[in-house]
This record gives C-alpha cells, sequence and structure tokens, in this order.
C-alpha cells in the first residue's frame, strides 16, 4: 500500500514538471520512474559495476535534494529547477555512456535512459522560451563549456539515486 502511495505521489509530482499538457511528456516521465526503481539502478549500477568505482563528473552535475534547497533560497523558480533536473541529467546519463565498455550489461539500460532525458530535454526546450540567466550559466558549466571547473570522484549508482529522489 506504501508503494502505491509512494509511486502516485511521485507521479503527481512528474506530471507537474513544467505545467505540460503533453501526453508525450508524461508518457516519457512514466517510463523514466519505472526504469529508475531501487531494483533497476542495484542490478544495472551495483552488481555490474566494480566495487568502489567511481568516475570523475563536473561539481554541477551532482544535483541532489540539498541543491535543489539551495537553489530555491536563492530565489530559483520551481520550473527553473525542473529544468536544471532535465538538463543535469542529460549530461550524467552522457558521462555514464561514455565510461561504459560497449559490451557492458549496463550500457543498453544506461542508453534508453539517456534517450528518455533526451526527449524531455527536446520537450522542455519547446515549452521555455527564455532561460534564467542563472540557469543558463548552470547549464554551460554541466555542458563541460568551462574545462577548469571542479570535478568530483562518484559513483554512477549514486548519480541515479541522486536523479530519482530528486524525481519524486
Amino acid at each position: 500500500m506504501l508503494r502505491n502511495c509512494t509511486k502516485t505521489l511521485g507521479l503527481a509530482l512528474l506530471l507537474v514538471l513544467v505545467a505540460a499538457d503533453s501526453d508525450q511528456m508524461c508518457r516519457h516521465l512514466q517510463e523514466l520512474h519505472n526504469k529508475l526503481q531501487f531494483k533497476q539502478r542495484v542490478r544495472y549500477m551495483k552488481y555490474y559495476i566494480p566495487l568502489n568505482y567511481t568516475f570523475k563528473v563536473h561539481y554541477e552535475e551532482i544535483y541532489r535534494i540539498k541543491n535543489t534547497t539551495r537553489l530555491q533560497k536563492q530565489s530559483f523558480t520551481e520550473v527553473d529547477l525542473k529544468i536544471l533536473w532535465v538538463y543535469i541529467n542529460s549530461q550524467v546519463f552522457k558521462s555514464i555512456l561514455q565510461i561504459l565498455p560497449r559490451k557492458h550489461p549496463s550500457r543498453r539500460y544506461v542508453r534508453s535512459i539517456s534517450k528518455l532525458f533526451d526527449y524531455l530535454r527536446m520537450e522542455v526546450r519547446f515549452m521555455v522560451m527564455d532561460l534564467d540567466e542563472r540557469v543558463e550559466d548552470i547549464i554551460d558549466a554541466v555542458q563541460g563549456k568551462d574545462p577548469e571547473s571542479r570535478r568530483k570522484d562518484i559513483k554512477p549508482k549514486a548519480l541515479l539515486d541522486n536523479c530519482y529522489q530528486v524525481m519524486i
């Protein structure tokens, strides 16, 4: 019963993303929610990856709940935070794909999630005409336009966990 309640709450929050009335976006979000379930994250990103394996990502790519709270205190709107969630996680999955070997068992799973984020990115881009300059600065840092930005070692599963936790 708790699982259904959590799922319903998560889906309700997902559907509010950028006040979308698009059926396509809702389908992508539902599919993303299903793919990021705990069992799949553990299976593909913990069991199939060596213990203590980390890789370097831009500091801005680590998008946690506490980051959203910090940004809210800096007067970012809810729409800005959702746009950042889509753009940052899109880049995170591209980074994970770059480190996985071609025949790795997790590659298909990560690629499917990456495609969902690409679709969400396209849909968000059409819905939002002008971005806040601060949001653009963060997106530029995440997309690697600043090679001198800080980097941090992190486990791939931790990035997926952060993505899911911020989503719900």
